[in-house]
């Protein structure tokens, strides 16, 4: 997968083996000093160039060992998504410390559990979080992000270290070192609790080549960034993009919405999209109906799901024919251990995008039951060896049991065809049912549970949840949902509930999965959203909502989220209102009002906004872009702010 040594159209140059880059950090700056006027971190409301970047970066290391933390430390991050979280995790690595993303839109609960579990030395947060980072900080020390990026910079040690071209560079008093820990992340936990998930400088920097080198990322690029940084694929796009000179777009898809994101990407050109399936297909439906095209994309970066002919097609009716998709696949512990980046004309031989080739440094191979490798055409589990693999993941040291199923096909094609345990995919990101099954176990409500996957109306995978009911206990639905997003991050909660008399069982007393009902056809549904007093507006509300829900009724005050809402439920809901009945209305409303009678008054007393703004944040960005496209005035906007950077604070999570 390693790129040829001529230059691209998008500036790329091989990256470095991770042996020679030194440290994240010491990269970073070297693009800095490379180019320092180009634009680094982009959000509606900022625009900070490499020099900017470095140097908030440099002030929060400052501030961070002026506190007492000492490199190994680990430091908790509690933001929202948006430009300062990049910031604030560029110095905590600056300071030769670990950061341990704190995800403001987790459940406090959660968060708790990850910061004691970490042993995280100090909480980092903005503003509007440090009061959750004081009841989440159990007498460790607050410290407000504000503060820290406000201090002075680090001073320069004047220490030198060669760079991969022969130059040399400073290391700006980077207390970072190649075997250091980057970061701890955590993954959902067979055993009901949070999995801890560390990563070195050294194999972010290997992990980092490889992503850069698949996709061809160069200097010319403005890349999305889409995931939650609590996620391994953020740590992909955000050192991609910052690793190489590149412009990062941290995408917050609560705030801006489907349409507001599309509108953004065309107004800014942006050349790499990356993003789960389930996100990428409502991205092509608002393309379609509202008929906007990105010319400037050039690859679209597709993973956590398997990805079909249907999804090829769509693509390629919907971007430019340079345009080319690459499907990854990996996990936390290993990251992108197999690429393919196809072009227009691939075709998969099954009808599924089949699995890519092994990363550089990485071999892949099929274990049988026994434990011996499959050669040839076969099934088995994958199992990936590195030396790049996350510490502790692995009882060797370099090899990895991904735990997943894959076919070898004659031609020697991987195809994934499922899971030794009980561990699925939603919206991209993985999820152990026993946790959520632990997590409904401890509600007195419940005396039994199973969480299972199922396919939903829209084709999209979601979780089921089968339940016996304690003695004498209702066990609601709208009640189960509220209370285990108090312990579960949204995509984790289940949108179907099935109430069973008993779990079903095989002859010797196993719970029989297979005999579970259909979710879809055993969910209960509320009454018919034509009741009586329903007007127009109210009628065309409910039935975006059914349509998106896939519910066969909906009822003026059921809930959207006791429907099975889901964020991205709620950006599909936004999409199509703004297309159709209210072109004012932002994704906000849709959480303030989630009732129809609530959200068709919101409507009608204006508190939506104005007809005419598509109810994007972007729209200033956006304006501001559009005015400075085309010849040497686009030009200098990609090398340099076009107007002096707004610092305004990008609020709102991230996309479930």
């Amino acid at each position: 997968m390693t790129a040829s040594p001529a230059r691209t159209p998008t500036g790329h140059r091989p990256f470095p083996p991770a042996e020679q880059a030194g440290t994240l950090v010491h990269r970073f700056l070297e693009q800095a000093a490379a180019h320092p006027a180009r634009e680094a971190v982009v959000t509606p409301e900022i625009r900070w160039t490499y020099r900017e970047t470095a140097g908030r970066a440099s002030r929060v290391a400052a501030s961070l060992a002026a506190a007492g933390l000492r490199p190994g430390d680990r430091v908790g991050l509690l933001f929202s998504h948006g430009a300062e979280m990049i910031a604030a995790l560029l110095g905590v690595l600056h300071a030769g410390l670990s950061y341990v993303p704190l995800d403001a839109a987790y459940p406090e609960q959660r968060l708790a559990l990850m910061a004691r579990d970490a042993g995280v030395r100090a909480l980092v947060a903005t503003a509007p979080h440090l009061p959750q980072a004081g009841r989440l900080a159990d007498r460790r020390p607050v410290l407000p992000y504000e503060d820290l990026a406000a201090g002075p910079a680090v001073e320069s040690a004047g220490r030198e270290i060669p760079a991969p071209d022969g130059a040399r560079t400073r290391t700006d008093g980077v207390r970072a070192r190649p075997e250091g820990e980057a970061y701890v992340l955590y993954t959902s936990g067979s055993t009901g609790r949070p999995k801890p998930v560390a990563q070195t400088h050294r194999n972010v920097l290997h992990h980092t080549r490889v992503w850069t080198d698949g996709l061809g990322i160069g200097p010319q690029d403005r890349l999305t960034l889409q995931s939650a940084y609590s996620w391994d694929s953020a740590v992909q796009d955000t050192f991609a993009a910052l690793l190489n000179g590149a412009a990062l777009y941290p995408v917050d898809l609560k705030t801006l919405g489907i349409s507001g994101l599309l509108e953004w990407m065309a107004a800014e050109d942006l050349t790499v999209y990356h993003s789960t399936l389930p996100v990428f297909r409502a991205l092509v439906r608002a393309m379609e109906s509202r008929k906007t095209a990105l010319p400037a994309m050039r690859m679209l970066a597709l993973g956590g799901d398997t990805l079909h002919l249907a999804d090829l097609d769509a693509a390629r009716r919907t971007f430019a024919a340079h345009c080319r998709i690459a499907g990854a696949y990996g996990s936390t512990e290993c990251s992108c251990a197999l690429l393919r980046v196809a072009d227009r004309e691939y075709r998969p031989p099954t009808g599924v995008f089949p699995l890519g080739f092994p990363a550089a440094d990485t071999q892949v191979w099929l274990r049988d039951e026994q434990g011996q490798p499959v050669e040839g055409p076969g099934e088995g589990e994958l199992v990936v060896a590195s030396d790049y693999l996350a510490p502790g993941a692995v009882a060797d040291g370099r090899t990895y049991r991904t735990g997943d199923l894959a076919r070898r096909l004659p031609d020697g094609t991987l195809l994934l065809i499922g899971r030794r345990d009980f561990q699925v995919k939603i919206s991209g990101i993985r999820v152990e049912t026993g946790e959520v099954e632990s997590a409904l176990k401890d509600l007195p409500e419940v005396r039994e549970a199973v969480v299972m996957p199922f396919t939903d109306r829209l084709g999209e995978r979601q979780l089921a949840a089968y339940l016996v009911a304690a003695d004498g206990a209702k066990a609601r639905p709208s009640v189960l949902r509220a209370t285990l997003r108090r312990v579960l991050p949204d995509h984790a909660v289940p949108t179907a509930y099935v109430l069973l008399d008993a779990l079903p069982l095989t002859p010797n007393h196993k719970i029989d999965r297979a005999a579970l009902p259909d979710p879809l056809v055993a969910r209960e549904t509320g009454p018919a959203a034509g009741v009586p007093g329903a007007g127009p507006l109210e009628r065309a509300v409910a039935e975006a909502w059914r349509e998106v829900l896939a519910a066969d009724a909906v009822a003026l005050d059921d809930n959207f989220f006791d429907l099975g809402g889901t964020s991205l439920r709620v950006a599909a809901v936004h999409e199509l209102l703004t297309r159709t009945v209210a072109p004012g209305l932002r994704m906000t409303d849709l959480y303030r009002a989630p009732t129809v009678r609530a959200l068709v008054r919101l409507i009608g007393s204006g508190g939506a906004a104005s007809p005419g703004s598509s109810g994007a944040p972007a729209a200033r960005g956006t304006r501001r872009r559009t005015a400075a496209r085309g010849g040497a005035r686009r030009a200098a906007a990609r090398t340099g702010p076009a107007v002096p950077p707004q610092n305004s604070p990008h609020t709102g999570g991230t996309c479930d």
